[in-house]
């Protein structure tokens, strides 16, 4: 899981931008997000166009797997033209988004696999550095689950779609952590690396931002996943704790229950070094700040929602933190992120809202 930092092809002299590509992506962006399409606002300027566009690009090559089934090497050749087309194959691109088109406008994310042209023009219109920045993220994402999707339509059906732990900390690498980097060379390609060695060391740091998130998400969109035969809680998890991954919906049992706790804690594990990656970001880079600091908050607030659902996870569907809460939390990020030791301390109450609870409680004031 070393993430290299090969730069993929891109255009030697950007291209210009068509405005009307540009306002596709902003268009796209809510109709396929619910709150990342709320964080990339703050983003202006260029870097908001490449964080925009490398998300439709990264959602384009999920919906290869997720909503575009078949035969493990049809499978394989679909990421496989996607690769060729983010590397300017003309005939690879045209081939695969006319194919995306005839399942029509209703379903969108395939709808941005039919237009993939119109992304890649906007990647192409951006600067050099961050053209080859979302071109090495993408790539590494999609090659990589391009090799995960087609082992996984290979197997029978109710097989957990990773084997071991190992797995999961690299299925996690390929479709996030390497968004981490992605992101963070995007940043140094609109403000600069700084040095040699606080560049490296953002790099070391940013996977753990993007693993944090998936593994949130694994959580969380176990109700759905699990019930639509993709388990990514790993087989050995599930044969440690005496479950198969039918037995994880549609009733309440402890093997479920330990699975769950054990990728809760994996997931606040890597959430609780989010700080350590935003003290390697200069606090007058703000936005870009509350860009990574609010996902987090709302991964905290997910999961401490996610617990006091009594049909979760085994429950029909996956619980969803209210609007109200995200906005609050949002708003109480404001100040913090100016100041490390006040987000931290923020973050912090976030993370552990039973301790704050306990203490609150304990207080002569609460009795």
């Amino acid at each position: 899981m070393n993430p290299s930092l090969a730069a993929s092809p891109a255009p030697a002299v950007p291209r210009l931008a068509d405005p009307a590509d540009r306002e596709y992506c902003r268009a796209a962006l809510p109709r396929v997000s619910r709150t990342f399409a709320l964080n990339t606002q703050v983003l202006t300027g260029t870097l908001g166009d490449a964080v925009r566009t490398g998300y439709l690009l990264c959602r384009a090559a999920d919906a290869l797997e997720d909503s575009w089934p078949g035969e493990p090497a049809a499978i394989q050749d679909r990421f496989d033209r996607f690769l060729k087309s983010l590397s300017g194959d003309a005939r690879a691109l045209a081939s695969l988004s006319k194919e995306a088109r005839a399942f029509g406008p209703d379903r969108l994310d395939l709808a941005l696999v039919a237009d993939l042209p119109r992304l890649l023009r906007v990647r192409d219109a951006l600067p050099r550095a961050h053209a080859e920045a979302l071109s090495w993220g993408v790539g590494t994402l999609a090659a990589g689950m391009g090799r995960y999707a087609a082992r996984a339509a290979s197997r029978p059906e109710a097989t957990p779609y990773l084997d071991t732990e190992d797995e999961l900390d690299d299925y996690c690498w390929i479709v996030a952590g390497c968004v981490g980097v992605m992101l963070t060379r995007l940043f140094a390609a609109e403000y600069g690396a700084g040095t040699a060695a606080e560049q490296e060391r953002r790099i070391a740091a940013a996977p753990v931002v993007g693993q944090a998130l998936q593994l949130t998400n694994i959580l969380l969109d176990w109700p759905v996943d699990v019930r639509r035969g993709r388990c990514y809680p790993p087989a050995s998890w599930l044969a440690e704790a005496g479950v198969t991954a039918r037995e994880l919906v549609d009733r309440d049992g402890p093997g479920g229950t330990a699975v769950a706790r054990r990728l809760e804690a994996r997931a606040r594990a890597a959430l609780a070094r989010v700080p350590d990656y935003l003290d390697l970001i200069p606090t007058r880079r703000v936005r870009y700040r509350l860009f990574c600091l609010w996902p987090a908050l709302w991964a905290l607030a997910s999961l401490d929602h996610a617990r006091r659902d009594p049909e979760f996870p085994w429950g029909p569907r996956r619980p969803r933190l209210p609007r109200s809460e995200i906005w609050r939390t949002a708003l109480a990020s404001t100040v913090a992120v100016h100041h490390p030791a006040t987000l931290r301390a923020l973050y912090a109450s976030i993370e552990h809202p039973a301790d704050r609870a306990a203490g609150a409680a304990a207080s002569p004031a609460s009795r």
